[in-house]
């Protein structure tokens, strides 16, 4: 069975060349899987060797609610981002010209741009207005679109941070403005309570007042009364006033008259008690005459007669004087002063004394004329006379004091006329004062009555809202008391936050979701994810080597009786010798050289064997079939797995046509093993992709002994191929 295949084994130990063709077939799978997986191995852990620019032009901003603090967030991103490692790429701050220019040669991979209103607008979410803060990456494809890629997930990165950042402090204060809330809900609630205590006092108070108010109107209604009364009175008191103006006019025009006739009355009592006083001295000297008149009415009793002569003319002297001037002004006197008594009794004494005197007078000469006859009736009816001279004396004393108090008393009621005029005089003007003010007053009670009945109806309004107003207090009271309650159950709902407090919380919310990523069976490094795909490629390479080396099938053997089976066979085995030996060489060079590991080693070897042995089998049938064609065919194919493997992406994300020849590629089951076994995952889709590697083996092995039965008759195009490779 295995002298065919050793036969074919056995020619490359003739020669040098041929021993080092073994050498090669075994390396090269080695080499172009460990350069590719070496080239790629850990990427992104590197970009930090590439460098980029960052542009800030930042002018940073006011933050709010700040005592004139400063943002300066471009300056912050620079300095998280320049720090070796830091920022993904090995950032370098420059100017803009310098960044372009770098960019354009190549220096620079990617220049990242920090706007003037970058700090201006992060400060914004914190206000009404708020606005997105841009940053701007520039990437050149025209020197690797891998490294834009990239350069795009950086960008998302630092933007991630800096929302994260921004968030926490926007939240933090958020949650600072819980405190302030709290502490003015606290100050509301007193607020209610103080409120309450006051809606309390302003029930009482509307209490009061509607209490009032009923008293004020009912007030107010007597008043209405009293003003109508008032009005009544005032029209009385003004008829009163107008009489009284016009009697007060009158008295002081009759006043002026009863001065001026007291004038008068002074004069004249003057006169009077002059002429008394004159009459008094006369009457004295009568008396005395009288007294010589009885004196010498003895002498004439005692017989002289010229005596009696004597004292005839003395009494009519004395009644002349008497009737003279004393009567014409006892006269006068009771011409200008008709009304007054004095006078009268005055004037009435004067008559009385010159009726005596006349009687005296009479007597006188009848005694003169009789003494002769009747010296002794003479002589009583001297003594007679002089008592009556006697009497007068006495009354013209008396009428002389009467006259002088009546002289007195004039000047009396002249001074007192005199002030009584002025006094009649202010009572006039007093009087028309008084008028005018009273007609103001019946004026303004006639307008305090009209007022009076709004303010009568005002009361009542009065009243009737103070009821309202009490009412409404009174909800007031309920209403205030409700909210201070609710207000203190809402305060007890509010939370207070101190600051290590907020700066949690304000994590929290700022990264709600806190994305750890956890890989199950995950591999080390970059290399390790593509090696499933590189070590397929490999060994896919590898079996094209293999079968340019070495022949598919021994073509001498077909000449002979040997069976279609073992001529396959016989070519198969060397090519699957040559596979383990691929495999062996290519993980030696994957495990010492890039330190790689499998998560199931023997597992990992095991199954690459398999999938050496399935592609040569795959080779040996395209070689064995086509010839150099075959080889040809073979490259298609491998172009045609890489782009439907799902190697470096998931098949599901190529084209539909890619992902429908999938499956019928043996690349497709390989890829898949390997990166289970090597990430130490579920054995059962290793299983399963080997299942399908044997059956595909089986398949390429049954179809060379087809071919080979078919190689047994040689045509004349198999002797003349039209191309040769």
């Amino acid at each position: 069975m295995f002298s065919l295949p050793w036969l074919e084994l056995s020619r490359f130990k003739r020669h040098t060349i041929t021993r080092l063709a073994i050498i090669v077939v075994a390396v090269i799978p080695a080499i172009y899987g460990g350069l590719y997986l070496a080239s790629n191995w850990a990427p992104t852990d590197n970009l930090d060797k590439l460098q980029a620019a960052v542009v800030n032009t930042d002018e940073g901003a006011k933050k709010p609610s700040s005592d004139g603090e400063k943002l300066h967030a471009g300056d912050e991103l620079v300095d998280q981002i320049t720090p070796e490692g830091e920022g993904g790429f090995d950032w370098q701050e420059t100017s803009l010209k310098e960044a372009n220019d770098g960019l354009a040669e190549g220096k620079y991979f990617a220049v990242l741009e920090i706007p003037s209103n970058f700090s201006e607008r992060l400060v914004s979410t914190g206000g009404d207005d708020p606005e997105q803060a841009g940053l701007n990456l520039r990437t050149d494809d025209a020197h690797n679109y891998i490294v834009g890629q990239m350069a795009g997930t950086i960008l998302n990165e630092i933007k991630s941070g800096l929302n994260e950042t921004t968030t926490s402090e926007y939240v933090s204060e958020v949650y600072l403005g819980f405190n302030d809330i709290h502490s003015s809900t606290e100050k509301a609630v007193d607020g209610a309570t103080q409120l309450n205590d006051g809606a309390v006092d302003l029930h009482d108070g509307t209490g009061e007042l509607s209490d009032g108010a009923h008293t004020l109107d009912k007030g107010v209604g007597k008043l209405q009364t009293g003003i109508g009364d008032l009005d009544d009175g005032a029209g009385k008191l003004k008829k009163g006033s107008g009489d009284l103006k016009t009697g007060a006019d009158t008295l002081a025009r009759s006043t002026t008259e009863a001065k001026n006739g007291a004038k008068k009355l002074s004069t004249g009592a003057g006169q009077v008690a002059d002429g008394t006083s004159q009459l008094r001295d006369t009457a004295d000297e009568t008396t005395d005459k009288a007294e010589d008149l009885r004196d010498r009415a003895g002498d004439l009793v005692e017989g002289a007669r010229p005596k009696l002569n004597q004292a005839e003319d003395d009494f009519d002297s004395a009644r002349k004087t008497v009737r003279g001037d004393v009567d014409d002004r006892v006269a006068q006197l009771r011409e200008d002063y008709p009304d007054d008594p004095n006078v009268a009794k005055l004037a009435d004494d004067m008559d009385n004394l010159g009726g005596d005197l006349d009687k005296a007078h009479e007597r006188a000469s009848k005694a003169a004329d009789e003494a002769k006859d009747l010296e002794d009736p003479v002589k009583d009816a001297v003594d007679d006379v002089m008592g009556k001279i006697r009497d007068a004396d006495k009354k013209i004393g008396k009428l002389d004091d009467g006259a002088q108090k009546v002289a007195t008393g004039a000047d009396d009621l002249h001074s007192g006329l005199i002030k009584l005029d002025t006094g009649a005089g202010d009572l006039a003007k007093g009087a028309g004062d008084l008028n005018d003010g009273v007609i103001s007053l019946k004026d303004g009670t006639e307008k305090a009555k009209t007022g009076v009945a709004d303010l009568k109806d005002g009361s009542s309004q009065l009243a009737d809202g103070s009821d309202d107003l009490d009412k409404g207090a009174k909800k007031l009271v309920d209403g205030s008391e409700e909210l201070a309650d609710k207000l203190a159950e809402g305060l007890k709902q509010i939370p207070t936050y101190d600051k290590s407090d907020r700066e949690n919380r304000s994590d929290v919310v700022a990264l709600p979701v806190d994305a750890e990523k956890h890989k199950d069976n995950a591999v080390d490094a970059y290399g390790e994810g593509l090696a499933a795909f590189f070590v397929s490629l490999a060994l896919w390479i590898g079996g094209m080597i293999t079968y340019m080396v070495i022949n598919a099938i021994p073509y001498r053997a077909l000449m002979s009786s040997a069976k279609s089976s073992r001529i396959a066979w016989a070519g198969y085995v060397p090519g699957i010798l040559f596979g383990i030996a691929q495999v062996a060489v290519l993980y030696g060079v994957l495990a010492f050289a890039l330190d790689f590991s499998a998560g199931a080693w023997v597992w990992t070897l095991l199954f690459s064997i398999l999938v050496a042995a399935s592609f040569h089998a795959v080779h040996q049938l395209c070689v064995a079939a086509l010839g150099g064609v075959g080889r040809l065919v073979a490259l298609v194919l491998l172009m045609i797995q890489i782009a439907s493997a799902g190697g470096t992406y998931p098949v599901q994300t190529a084209p539909g046509i890619f992902q429908i020849i999938s499956p019928f590629l043996p690349m497709t089951h390989a890829v898949n093993g390997l990166r289970t076994l090597i990430a130490g995952g579920d054995m059962f889709i290793a299983a399963q992709a080997a299942v399908v590697l044997l059956l595909m083996t089986a398949i390429a092995l049954v179809a060379t002994m087809f071919v080979c039965g078919r190689k047994r008759m040689v045509t004349l195009t198999q002797l003349h191929p039209s191309l040769s490779l």
